[in-house]
């Protein structure tokens, strides 16, 4: 059995406590280390973006695998998701991994003024969102139309 490890980034994570957790899993060998995309749960705490997060665990990790354990669709578009992704991964030697969901916390939705469409909607567009990325990461150029996203012609 592989034991990864899950932190809730939204919960007073400051840089020194993300990078000595960095280190830390990188010298006891976990497999991987996930975080949670959040911007809070319950009540407000500091929060670091994810995406800055996996920036630096590339920089400061040899070996672990990382990424959000779920990045809601509504909350950055799948062209940027897919880019972000795409870059932290090559940053980091390929050991990025993404993992997308279709959101949930509605209050954190509604006080950042994200949208939050009812749940077929976001599953809807999650579907969607996929397309567009794995079209992104395909061979170019890349296009893709539907409902809510497209792309057209992307080299």
């Amino acid at each position: 059995m592989r034991i990864g490890l899950m932190v809730e980034g939204q919960n007073d994570l400051t840089w020194e406590r993300w990078i000595h957790i960095l280190h830390m899993a990188d010298r006891l060998e976990f497999p991987s280390l996930f975080r949670s995309d959040h911007y809070f749960t319950g009540r407000h705490k500091s929060s670091l973006d994810a995406y800055l997060t996996f920036a630096i665990a590339a920089r400061e990790t040899s070996s672990i695998r990382f990424g959000p354990l779920v990045t809601p669709i509504m909350f950055r578009s799948p062209v940027d998701v897919g880019r972000m992704a795409a870059q932290i991964n090559a940053l980091s030697s390929g050991r990025f991994l993404l993992g997308l969901g279709a959101g949930w916390n509605e209050p954190e939705h509604v006080q950042y003024g994200i949208p939050f469409p009812p749940l077929r909607e976001r599953f809807d567009r999650l579907e969607e969102g996929l397309n567009v990325i794995k079209t992104l990461w395909g061979p170019g150029p890349a296009s893709y139309k539907g409902e809510y996203y497209r792309v057209e012609d992307v080299d």
